[in-house]
């Protein structure tokens, strides 16, 4: 794969994601109004049901994804076809009893936030839970044959079918249209992948083939699980310490940090398949760890501007449209700031992973993530409100991303100088466009066009001739080379 067929697989895969992400957003917009701050609230705590049940494959997927692209790079299909088989019978075993789980939970009426929907929602939302299961096995085949159009393009419907369905339901359905949309959307996703990959199997295969690949795929699981512990302790905060209408609140600005992470896990999703192969000898290591880095230091150059100049008109915006949410000014920037340390950790985080270095990001990663919980929590505590958990939570964001970086550099360069330069050209950018950003909105009206203008110019100002430094100046090379 040349650099410039990697930019368009994760361009084509990115720009799909957000058309989609805008119509979520939307959907997003549209429910908060429509729901209020409370009802929203509900709706993110219950999304926490879908999180979780990606992972009811307990690493079996993430077993599949190291070890299937090298049988189908070299066109093994037997050997593929039965890694899948086995594969699938762990999927099954681990939705049904992830369903159970649920069901158990709910039966005795945890969590309070969510006794007032009654059944119905938490057990729509399961549903759909348990069907992206079956997406995301079809797109770990997907991936490994390279077909990520495929991928991209079951994404995209799920999220325009789904979310444009849940915007024109909700203000009359409340959160049932939201699911009724969403259901709907996941299963012409569902249609889409096994279209794409018909000879995928469903019937189940040899017990032993998935228990090895859990095996193999459980530090990468792991990994990714810390990530998502990560990602939603906030969220568990809330239900533990606050009320709906403050999750409510904070759930605009993890929007918004959704929306941050997208462009760097597009990015990924390209390059896992490559650095898996790579890691197995299948193709050139130097090359990948080229094409990583290249890719890296494009995302940490070019995020930080844009979602700084976007920070930046939060408060007009929220104050037209939303005056309801008010509050969630700050919580929106602080989330935005952490999203763009967390997206630094992306791809290095990626290539520990796919290279059999998983091991080491785990134990960063269980580290910086136990920090993060006892913190969130520890605010939650004393003051559950979106400004102050989000400043907590963006404290844990950036704790686990300097970990992953710093994990991921002792590998990438052999020496102590490219390590440091590595991690500098990481983090400073997002770190300098953030505080160019509070720093400008500690004045003026935050419902002004005008001052938001005015702060837009500064910032603008403010990051151009270091964005121009770090461009022209730090080139991190790769130990033992990196071709492109």
């Amino acid at each position: 794969m040349t650099f410039r067929r990697f930019v368009g697989d994760t361009l084509g895969l990115a720009a799909s994601q957000y058309a989609a992400r805008a119509v979520l957003l939307a959907r997003g917009v549209v429910s908060a109004v429509a729901l209020g701050p409370a009802g929203f609230g509900a709706w993110n705590a219950l999304n926490l049901i879908l999180d979780y049940g990606t992972f009811a494959s307990a690493g079996v997927l993430q077993g599949l994804d190291l070890r299937l692209p090298a049988p189908t790079v070299r066109g093994q299909a037997r050997e593929a076809r039965r890694l899948l088989a086995g594969a699938w019978s762990v999927v099954l075993a681990g939705g049904g009893l992830f369903a159970l789980l649920v069901v158990g939970t709910l039966a005795t009426g945890h969590p309070a936030l969510l006794r007032g929907l009654g059944w119905g929602p938490p057990l729509l939302m399961l549903g759909a839970a348990l069907l992206q299961l079956v997406i995301q096995y079809q797109g770990s085949a997907l991936r490994a044959r390279g077909r990520f159009g495929a991928v991209s393009g079951s994404a995209a419907v799920q999220a325009l079918l789904g979310g444009g369905l849940g915007l024109l339901l909700v203000v009359r359905y409340g959160i049932h249209g939201l699911l009724w949309g969403w259901l709907a959307g996941t299963l012409v996703a569902v249609a889409w992948v096994r279209r794409a990959a018909p000879d995928v199997p469903l019937r189940p295969g040899a017990g032993r083939d998935g228990v090895g690949l859990v095996k193999g795929g459980f530090v990468v699981f792991a990994s990714f699980l810390v990530s998502l512990v990560l990602r939603s302790v906030d969220r568990m905060a809330f239900i533990s310490f606050g009320e709906a209408e403050h999750l409510g609140s904070y759930g605009l600005g993890l929007m918004a940090a959704g929306l941050v992470l997208y462009l760097p896990e597009a990015a990924a999703a390209v390059l896992y398949p490559r650095i898996v192969a790579a890691a197995d000898g299948a193709l050139d290591e130097a090359v990948v760890r080229g094409q990583v880095l290249r890719a890296h230091r494009a995302l940490t150059l070019l995020l930080p501007p844009v979602v700084a100049v976007a920070m930046v008109w939060v408060g007009p915006v929220l104050e037209a449209w939303l005056p309801q949410y008010r509050d969630a000014i700050g919580a929106v920037r602080l989330l935005g700031l952490g999203a763009l340390l967390l997206s630094a950790s992306t791809l290095p985080g990626y290539w520990l992973l796919g290279s059999g270095r998983g091991r080491t990001l785990l134990v960063s990663g269980l580290v910086a993530a136990a920090v993060t919980t006892a913190l969130v929590f520890g605010v939650a505590s004393r003051a559950p409100l979106p400004a102050p958990v989000a400043a907590a939570s963006c404290a844990g964001y950036g704790l686990f991303a300097a970990a992953i970086v710093a994990s991921a550099a002792r590998g990438l360069f052999p020496g102590g100088g490219e390590r440091r330069a590595f991690a500098v050209a990481s983090f400073l950018p997002s770190v300098w466009a953030g505080t160019a950003v509070f720093t400008a909105c500690c004045w003026g009206d935050e419902a002004s066009v005008r001052t938001a203008a005015l702060r837009t110019a500064t910032v603008v100002l403010a990051c151009a001739p270091l964005l121009w430094w770090l461009g022209r100046g730090l080139r991190p090379r790769p130990a033992g080379g990196a071709g492109s």
